[in-house]
């Protein structure tokens, strides 16, 4: 069990959810999580539960061309947490009635999650009740310009994760003013990088690797993701995705850890800056304190242009890897 699961898990209420059936009925509008192709839809459903607390219902399918599972028993983390973001989305659109065309901006991005809860059923989905409760509200006249959501996630009526995302949210006429020059670029540069090994990283296929050797830097790789990848750009998008950086963050800290399966059971992620198409972005990767009990603390760093992108560690379970 993770450091960060422990110290969440003190703050667990002792009734547990009991999930409504309805919450799994089906999948939600694509547009509402901000998704083309409804195969990469997974929250299912929106419950009001109380002032700024709500229920969201998720499932998790028995198998998915990028979000795995890792392994025949393991689903994979960021499974867990690409249904926080749709989750969040589905809220700041229904229940706080943030319009369909602002654009989301993330700060802050943590998870935990027990390795236990990531078992998989066979082929067989698994559904996942998300609790959230907002947070931090903030205003921007009569509309909402951010807040934090914190989540708890159940499986079988058993917590199995704490999150929490901290977001902030613009007009498209203010994305624009944000964006400036960049605002039209469509997707990264196709260049002659030479990719890390899929099997490096626990990959079968090359497009799914998203980092690149860098010869000149010890323990950091270019971000290099494929224009065509059908889940990373499910729709077109300006700037490197947010879950395209914390993957390219993932992958580099595998190599690190020398195991490829391992584990992204905990991350806490600070992003300051868009990660941009037109110069390369640097992943910085160490060991912090190294390895005791089957886990690994990695240090990531994402750099472009002399700045901090993004920011965060990862605890790695190497155990069964």
């Amino acid at each position: 069990m993770t450091a960060m699961i422990n110290q969440w898990n003190g703050r667990l209420s002792q009734d547990l959810p009991k999930a409504e059936p309805a919450l799994f009925t089906q999948t939600v509008p694509r547009h509402l999580v901000h998704r083309t192709a409804g195969s990469e839809v997974f929250v299912t459903g929106l419950r009001v539960t109380g002032h700024n607390t709500f229920e969201v219902g998720a499932r998790w399918p028995g198998s998915h061309s990028f979000y795995g599972p890792i392994t025949r028993d393991s689903h994979d983390p960021m499974l867990l947490v690409e249904c926080l973001r749709q989750a969040g989305l589905l809220i700041a659109h229904v229940a706080f009635e943030v319009p369909i065309d602002f654009m989301f901006i993330t700060h802050e991005k943590r998870f935990a999650v027990l390795p236990a809860g990531l078992r998989t059923a066979g082929t067989q989905p698994v559904d996942i009740l998300i609790n959230v409760t907002a947070h931090d509200i903030r205003r921007r006249g009569r509309g909402f310009a951010g807040m934090l959501f914190e989540y708890r996630c159940f499986r079988d009526g058993m917590p199995i994760a704490r999150a929490a995302i901290r977001w902030s949210c613009v007009s498209a006429a203010g994305y624009a003013r944000l964006r400036g020059e960049h605002l039209n670029a469509t997707s990264p540069p196709v260049t002659g990088c030479r990719m890390v090994t899929p099997e490096l990283v626990g990959r079968r296929h090359r497009r799914d690797v998203v980092i690149a050797h860098e010869p000149e830097r010890r323990r950091a790789w270019r971000v290099r993701l494929d224009p065509d990848h059908p889940v990373i750009f499910d729709h077109s998008v300006d700037h490197v995705p947010g879950m395209a950086a914390v993957e390219a963050a993932r992958q580099a800290a595998l190599i690190v850890v020398g195991r490829p399966h391992a584990l992204p059971v905990a991350g806490d992620f600070s992003l300051h800056r868009y990660v941009e198409f037109d110069e390369p972005c640097l992943v910085h990767a160490n060991l912090d304190d190294g390895i005791e009990g089957g886990l690994a603390v990695v240090r990531v760093v994402l750099e472009q242009g002399g700045h901090t992108a993004a920011e965060g560690t990862l605890e790695m379970l190497l155990s069964g890897a």
